[in-house]
């Protein structure tokens, strides 16, 4: 018989914070709405394993190593069956610090804490369940960012209505992927839901945990209040919400409209899990593999590009004659030549799989091209397979493709938090679907 047990915590800062994900520094003014830490908790009679889901951008190696330690201290699960992720929210709490120099560490240590706790009260309130999977598809809220132009160039979010565009650059993974957690009399325990597409759709200095925020607030208006909505973000390095073939940008509200649909579906493909017999002793297995990787450096004639761009100085009428959007560029030359005085020049990957009867969980860190995970879902063995990006914090910024990279774009450039090799994205995928095979032949560990 299988075990589950659910909890969320919220883990809102106070106003005034660092909204990290853009290029300039944000403090926060307001609420949207809440941010919270979610836990899962899953156990047989021989393995047990957690997942924890935080509504932020991402989140260090260091503080994903802290909050395993503390969860393996309140309930005895070892810190190699614990996965911890983010949903990447753009409107989220000062997870490093701010580009002003303001200290994250105190919102770190308590968001430790409250991790710790939301896994430690899933353990202790986890019950005999019942587990089942199923996936949908919803093409019309998710597109790909990557355009190219009629110059035969390619740009990242090259604007609305651009007359300029010729088609976009890559696919979208359009699954809605979901596994149901009810209790043995039927009663919903949680949702946990995986989907492609960038979360940040809100923008601006409040609070928000963007349409995943939604997707739960809908949930539990149909479910119950008790209900926990997990998110798992998909591969969408190079996805967003942004139609760029179209004239207008979404409105102010569109993260909920997101979030609704997102819902409807999420609640169709729940309600035909159960019409075939559930699993209610499924396997259940956990692995992980660990490898060094050496990070990027600049080179020579990026270093040099670099340098000219900072000369680029505004005319007294306050015009400049350099690339569009200077500004912009001046953050990219600072930022990679931050990178040449970097002293890390390498990081631990840790790439993690939890097996739950057919479904596979693959958790992955960075901001993964969808192409990749397309091919990791194709390749793997079981018959669904969820990626779970921005995970464990081995590494963070974006892991392209190396047609990516000589495409060119904003994701491959080099800078202090986006480091990771050319090759990077095809050498995770290789090592995923090993893993994937190696799992398929796992009775439990």
């Amino acid at each position: 018989m299988i075990r589950c047990g659910m909890h969320e915590i919220q883990i809102t800062p106070a106003l005034g914070s660092s909204i990290p994900g853009y290029l300039s520094e944000r403090k926060g003014t307001g609420v949207r709405d809440e941010l919270f830490v979610k836990a899962f908790v899953v156990e047989t009679a021989d393995v047990n394993a957690v997942m924890v889901v935080i509504d932020a951008l991402n989140l260090t190696r260091k503080e994903v190593q802290r909050i395993r330690r503390r969860i393996q201290e309140e309930t005895g699960i070892a810190e190699s069956h614990i996965m911890v992720s983010t949903t990447h929210t753009h409107t989220g709490p000062p997870i490093r610090p701010g580009f002003d120099g303001s200290d994250s560490g105190p919102y770190l240590d308590w968001l430790v804490a409250k991790a710790g706790d939301a896994a430690a009260i899933a353990f202790r309130n986890k019950r005999e369940a019942r587990i089942g999977f199923g996936t949908g598809e919803e093409n019309g809220i998710s597109y790909n960012r990557r355009y190219w132009m009629a110059d035969d160039t390619l740009q990242t979010n090259p604007g609305f209505g651009n007359s300029e565009i010729v088609r976009p650059a890559g696919p979208i993974d359009s699954d809605v992927q979901v596994i149901r957690i009810d209790d043995t009399n039927g009663e919903p325990i949680g949702v946990i839901t995986c989907f492609a597409c960038h979360t940040d759709t809100v923008g601006g200095t409040e609070y928000s945990a963007d349409f995943p925020g939604e997707l739960s607030r809908t949930l539990k208006q149909v479910l119950g209040e008790q209900v926990v909505s997990l998110f798992l973000l998909g591969a969408c390095g190079d996805i967003n919400h942004c139609n760029f073939m179209k004239r207008n940008p979404p409105g102010e509200e569109h993260y909920r409209t997101m979030g609704r649909i997102l819902a409807g579906e999420v609640l169709k493909v729940r309600e035909k899990i159960f019409l075939e017999p559930s699993i209610t002793e499924p396997v259940l297995a956990v692995d992980r593999v660990l490898f060094e990787m050496e990070f990027r450096s600049p080179t020579h004639d990026e270093v040099e590009e670099a340098k000219r761009i900072l000369t680029i100085t505004p005319d007294p009428q306050g015009h400049y004659s350099g690339p569009a959007r200077i500004d912009n560029e001046h953050f990219f030359a600072r930022q990679l030549l931050e990178v040449l005085d970097n002293p890390v020049s390498s990081t631990e990957i840790e790439i993690q799989v939890f097996r739950i009867g057919e479904c596979a969980i693959v958790g992955l860190p960075g901001e993964l091209f969808v192409e990749l995970g397309l091919q990791i879902k194709r390749e793997s063995p079981f018959s669904q397979t969820m990626l779970n990006t921005l995970c464990n914090g081995s590494t963070v910024g974006y892991v392209y493709t190396r047609k990516a990279y000589e495409e060119g774009g904003y994701e491959p450039r080099v800078r202090n938090n986006s480091r990771n090799p050319v090759g990077a994205g095809e050498l995770f995928a290789e090592r995923a679907v090993e893993q994937l095979n190696r799992m398929a032949g796992k009775t439990g560990q």
